[in-house]
């Protein structure tokens, strides 16, 4: 009877070899051409030739993948793909061939007079995909002018990128992150046309090596271009010229992202106001949790350079003569190694011309000063990077050598309740390395980081006035390094990690101040500061079933050593810090989640305001150090909610932040007749805040739009010194900002944008309350009367309270004509501050001050010229 069986057995399973053997399989994978982004969902069919008779059929996975198994091949057929919003693509039958790989090509599908388009976005996973041709009109050059458009995206003044109210930790062209932080380069000069898809990947972990180990609160964008513009060269190209002054424009953008390389190139010059500085910003995420950073920086003890407007656009009050170079490039080493490399070159000069009322509010009185200012300043900046990354699932390396040059002048003008003139030298010089390695082995990580930084700043300031000249010398330097060690391990379902480390830093000051009377207190700096920081910080990180915690308790025992050359004194404090944290965030489902942070910190020494000599920092304002070495601490606790309906185009966000500090000394301010002089008391000092924030933003399918709405409210409770007495006050501060767009024609796309704002201040201790508010809408109408033409305006309207009493309308107006002609030009003519506005005033509070502002701004420019893309 077994013998029965077995050869039963035997016999099956040679006719079911037999019959696997008997059948084609037909596979492959689709794509989406203009992304390269597989399909999922396509319709795959085999017929005869010119027939719709389906013989088999099946459809693409999540990955785009298709299998199709049949017995024999059957002469005359076709493999058919389709699916809406794609033109159908047909391949015939070769025998032979099993593999069918497809690229499908976006096309509205007429369906009973309907136009059904593909998308505009797509969700696959945690990665969100907008399609570009679906956002971008035809007056958007750049990136960035289509980016602020997509729902979910917002894109702050500054060039910093959110989603959903999140800011991205990364910033990739094709999967690679050339840039390093400096994306504003890509969003400002890669042509909107060149891209076909933006991709957002929610809760991104950058670090292969870490993927299982380590989850991520923030998400990333990565660029994918289309076909036409990789590999090759493509870019712009302006010129223009104009009056009112003499005007000029230049600007060319070079680019090309092979494979196996990736070049950015730009030259920019002009006069017209446009802010090139911004372009290069760096923009990076330090993680909440980190708790030894890499930001020391060394104090700016001199202020002095032309102010600038914070409530309106900035390119209508700057004037400048500006020239800027930067080349980016990446090379593909190998599959997973990188080599970047950025120089960036600045020279920059900017004139100012503002009137300046500022009320200083005393318990009992009011200190009122005016100033009239002329100011220019010239900038001179050299930068450069090169770093060598590898990053695959089992070691990630990465060295970023970085240098940072700047020579800054300024020249001071200044008349009214204390006439001077002040000029102003201020270059700085940093160097900095850092090494980061990470080693995975199966379940266990080991990493090893070094970041070491230099700087120096040498600085001078001369301030004549009429009774006299005032010189302020000084020479701050400073090493820092911060190296550590950290062993990780995943135990389903917590990953247990511990870091040693050591942190340490050899600063020193000296400087000499002449012309003050010595009556107000030493004039001479000779200090050095030396610490050294050991620390270690035990982590927990848990992950299951939607819930996410991260727990980490640093603690760290600081030796600190300071030395006052000019006395011989010496200074030695051991100080011991606990600072724990806890995050912890639950995806309700796949569209909501929920987090929760709380912090306690006790607070860093203020170590740079250990000097006890006078610095003057500008013609008005003194500063004296304080040494202390008794540490404050911070409280902290945090809630937000996130919801996306990304194939809805719904994004919604909400955030509460209670904050509560406690420091032993209190900022002072005492008026000395021409001086501000700024030191410190020693008392306790305790302080509160309220935050919430919050955004809507949703696409608008009837009128082919998105509408928007942001806010915050701030409220502050806390308190400064002047004269030596405590004044406590209370801040509240209210913003809103709606937006809609709308592309409700083919021929007319129009944009407005509200922002009002409240803010009021209250002293405790008296009767005295001041407020103001602001208002700012932008109305932004583009007609495409022909073919070639397009008429584009734009009207702004500022209201602003400049005291209880005198507030103030300003309306500006800018137009813009472009013909479009053959291969690719454009010729422009624009015209901006059509009305010829003069001035804009406004008011801001600082603390227990209220400045108000009046600035020249661009008078009429009219603006010829020609663009050119390849």
């Amino acid at each position: 009877m077994k013998r029965v069986i077995l050869l039963s057995t035997v016999l099956f399973l040679m006719s079911g070899g037999l019959t696997a053997q008997s059948l084609t399989v037909l596979s492959g994978k689709v794509t989406d051409k203009a992304s390269g982004q597989p399909l999922a969902g396509v319709l795959v069919t085999i017929r005869p030739a010119g027939e719709n008779k389906v013989v088999k059929f099946t459809q693409t996975s999540t990955e785009g993948m298709f299998e199709l198994s049949i017995k024999a091949l059957p002469a005359s057929h076709v493999l058919h793909f389709s699916m809406m919003g794609y033109a159908p693509l047909i391949f015939p039958l070769e025998a032979g061939r099993k593999f069918y790989d497809a690229a499908m090509t976006e096309k509205a599908t007429p369906l009973k007079e309907v136009l059904v388009k593909a998308p505009s976005i797509h969700q696959r996973g945690d990665t969100v995909t907008y399609i570009v041709s679906n956002f971008a009109d035809v007056q958007d050059r750049s990136l960035a002018d289509v980016l602020k458009k997509m729902p979910g995206i917002e894109v702050e003044k500054s060039g910093a990128i959110k989603y959903n109210g999140v800011s991205i930790n990364k910033f990739y062209i094709e999967g690679k992150d050339m840039l390093g932080g400096l994306y504003g380069i890509a969003t400002n000069n890669i042509h909107q046309k060149d891209v076909g898809s933006v991709e957002v990947m929610e809760n991104h972990q950058p670090i292969k090596a870490l993927e299982d180990l380590s989850f991520s609160q923030n998400p990333a964008i990565n660029i994918r271009l289309k076909e036409d513009a990789k590999a090759r060269w493509v870019g712009t190209a302006k010129a223009g010229a104009g009056f009112s002054p003499f005007l000029w424009h230049a600007e060319v953008a070079l680019m090309r992202f092979k494979k196996k390389s990736q070049t950015l190139n730009t030259f920019k010059s002009n006069n017209t106001g446009v802010d090139l500085v911004s372009e290069t910003s760096l923009f990076t995420i330090d993680d909440i949790l980190t708790p030894f950073g890499k930001s020391y920086r060394l104090r700016d003890y001199l202020s002095v350079k032309p102010d600038y407007l914070r409530e309106i656009d900035s390119d209508r009050s700057r004037f400048n003569k500006t020239h800027q170079f930067n080349t980016n490039n990446l090379w593909s080493l190998g599959k997973h190694y990188d080599l970047m490399a950025q120089i960036t070159y600045l020279n920059n000069r900017l004139t100012s011309d503002n009137e300046t009322r500022t009320s200083h509010f005393l318990e009992d009185s009011t200190i009122v000063t005016e100033a009239i200012e002329h100011a220019t300043e010239k900038q001179h900046r050299l930068s450069g990077q090169l770093t060598l990354t590898a990053n695959t699932s089992g070691y990630y390396f990465k060295n970023r050598l970085l240098t940072d040059l700047r020579w800054d002048d300024t020249d001071m003008g200044v008349a009214g309740t204390f006439p001077n003139r002040q000029t102003a030298t201020i270059p700085h010089r940093q160097f900095s390395n850092d090494l980061e390695i990470i080693k995975r082995h199966g379940k266990r990580a080991y990493t090893v980081n070094s970041y070491n930084l230099y700087q120096t700043k040498p600085q001078h300031l001369s301030v004549v006035r009429t009774n006299g000249t005032q010189h302020q010398h000084l020479e701050a330097s400073a090493f820092y390094t911060n190296t550590n060690t950290a062993l990780s391990f995943y135990v389903r379902p917590l990953t247990l990690s511990m870091k040693l480390g050591i942190v340490g830093v050899i600063r020193s000051l000296t400087g000499e101040l002449t012309g003050v009377s010595d009556t107000l207190g030493q004039m001479k700096n000779d200090v050095s500061m030396r610490y050294m920081n050991l620390y270690v910080s035990p982590e927990v990180e848990f992950r299951q079933n939607g819930f996410e915690a991260k727990c980490d308790m640093p603690a760290s025992f600081v030796p600190y050593r300071y030395t006052d050359n000019l006395t011989d004194r010496k200074h030695n404090r051991e100080k011991f810090f606990l600072s724990p944290r806890l995050y912890m965030r639950y995806h309700f489902t796949s569209r909501l989640s929920a987090s929760l942070s709380g912090r306690y910190a006790q607070s860093a020494l203020p170590e740079q305001f250990f000097y006890e000599g006078l610095i003057l920092n500008n013609y008005r304002h003194l500063t004296r150090g304080w040494i202390d070495y008794t540490s404050g601490n911070s409280r902290t606790v945090h809630f937000g909610i996130h919801y996306r309906q990304p194939l809805k185009a719904f994004f919604a966000s909400a955030d509460v932040a209670r904050s509560w500090s406690y420091n032993p000394y209190l900022s002072n301010r005492y008026f000395h007749g021409a001086y501000l002089l700024n030191t410190f008391v020693r008392k306790d000092y305790r302080s509160d805040t309220w935050m919430l924030d919050g955004s809507v933003s949703k696409g608008i399918a009837p009128i082919n739009g998105i509408v928007s709405v942001r806010t915050s409210f701030v409220v502050f409770n806390g308190a400064r010194s002047q004269q030596g007495k405590e004044l406590p006050y209370t801040t509240k501060d209210w913003q809103i900002t709606p937006k809609i767009t709308s592309r409700f024609a083919t021929w007319c796309n129009v944009a407005y944008e509200l922002s009002f704002s409240h803010y009021r201040l209250r002293m405790k201790n008296s009767a005295a309350e001041s407020s103001y508010s602001n208002l700012w809408q932008s109305f932004s109408c583009h007609v495409t009367p022909g073919k070639r033409w397009r008429l584009q305006l734009v009207g702004e309207h500022y209201y602003n309270e400049i005291t209880r009493d005198v507030s103030k309308h300003l309306f500006l107006a800018d137009a813009t004509l472009t013909c479009s002609l053959p291969k690719g030009w454009e010729l422009n003519l624009l015209v901006k501050n059509i009305f010829d506005r003069e001035t804009y005033a406004y008011t801001v509070y600082n603390e227990l001050s209220a400045i108000s502002k009046s600035y020249v701004i661009r008078p009429r420019n009219v603006l010829f010229s020609v663009f050119f893309r390849f």
